[in-house]
């Protein structure tokens, strides 16, 4: 049994050893897509409550400038966000304005193309990101237990810890105008949620956490302006690939390939392809080419090195490889109609 043990440990490593793993960057289409005519935008907070629903707000401590406040850190983290990327030039509006919907839970009536063109004309963009209602709430999770722990804290003298988690949510609604077209782009609601802590260590300090629990909707609020912006934005990421390894020229490709020769190492284990004997090497050479036409950015050179690689000997690293080029091929019109020109390859 032992030696079973061993010689199963031996194939995993020689396994390991025969491959590395390499991180590429690669870009991913936004899950929103703003037609890429719209190159600079302006921001608009117009989800201010007004009416009835602000005199409701005022009774239940949820004022019209609190709420006003809220919406504004949800604007906030928006436009940082997009300002760092190169998708927009951005601009914040200076002033605010009512919620179509006087209680700024839903969408009302959309602006009108006399205002949204004199805001575009003001700014000098080609259209319009409006945050169109806005909404937040906080909740503590099993307030009966929560409770029970601060009457339990207090039977103790006041002393004793006490954990109080809840949950803030924000519900916002955004729309995206395209004054040229005099086209709504986008609409659609966007929420979010975050789940909040408080440790205290006496019933004094919980009771004075939970009454402010304004912190955790100013963050809730800015993370829903955060979240919002990178599904308009196209975003790179890391993502790991099998690269093999082997002896001489393959070697050489490998050590040309960690020095950011990628032009090189192409031409290395294409020689390899070509002149090899074995099919095991020339698996391995299409396999690693196809890498390097990856991170090159000629996805479809990619593919058709993973088809010879697989061919040759039927790796099902290879097969899972060019399964992840082909999606990677559909996203670039996707890519394509959401940025400028071809900038969707590395």
């Amino acid at each position: 049994m032992k030696r079973l043990l061993l010689f199963m440990a031996l194939i995993i490593f020689l396994g390991s050893c025969a491959k590395r793993e390499m991180r590429v960057q690669v870009m991913r289409p936004a899950l929103i897509t703003v037609p890429k005519e719209i190159q600079k935008i302006a921001i608009l907070n117009r989800s201010i409550p007004t009416g009835k629903a602000a005199m409701e707000g005022m009774l239940t401590g949820e004022t019209p400038v609190r709420d006003k406040e809220l919406s504004e850190e949800c604007i906030r983290g928006l436009s940082e966000t997009l300002n760092t990327s190169n998708r927009f030039q951005v601009f914040r509006c200076d002033s605010t304005m009512f919620a179509a919907d006087p209680a700024s839970l839903s969408f009302g009536a959309p602006l009108g193309w006399d205002i949204v063109d004199s805001i575009c004309n003001l700014y000098n963009v080609d259209g319009l990101l409006v945050l169109e209602y806005f909404d937040t709430d906080f909740s503590v999770t099993n307030p009966v237990g929560a409770a029970t722990q601060v009457a339990q804290s207090v039977a103790r003298g006041g002393q004793g810890g006490v954990s109080i988690t809840g949950t803030a949510t924000a519900n916002a609604g955004f729309r995206v105008y395209y004054s040229k077209t005099k086209t709504i782009a986008y609409e659609d609601r966007f929420d979010y949620k975050k789940r909040w802590r408080q440790n205290s260590a006496s019933a004094a300090e919980a009771i004075g956490k939970m009454i402010k629990r304004n912190r955790a909707l100013i963050e809730v609020s800015y993370e829903t302006g955060y979240e919002f912006a990178m599904n308009i934005v196209p975003l790179y990421y890391w993502e790991n690939r099998i690269m093999f390894r082997g002896k001489k020229e393959l070697e050489k490709g490998e050590r040309q390939a960690l020095s950011k020769d990628w032009e090189g190492a192409l031409i290395t284990w294409t020689n390899v392809y070509e002149n090899s004997r074995k099919a095991k090497d020339r698996a391995k050479a299409a396999h690693n080419a196809g890498l390097a036409c990856e991170v090159l950015g000629k996805l479809d050179l990619a593919q058709q090195w993973l088809s010879k690689g697989y061919i040759e000997k039927g790796k099902k690293e290879t097969l899972r490889y060019s399964e992840i080029i082909d999606k990677r091929i559909r996203e670039q019109s996707k890519l394509e109609e959401q940025l400028n020109n071809a900038e969707g390859e590395e």
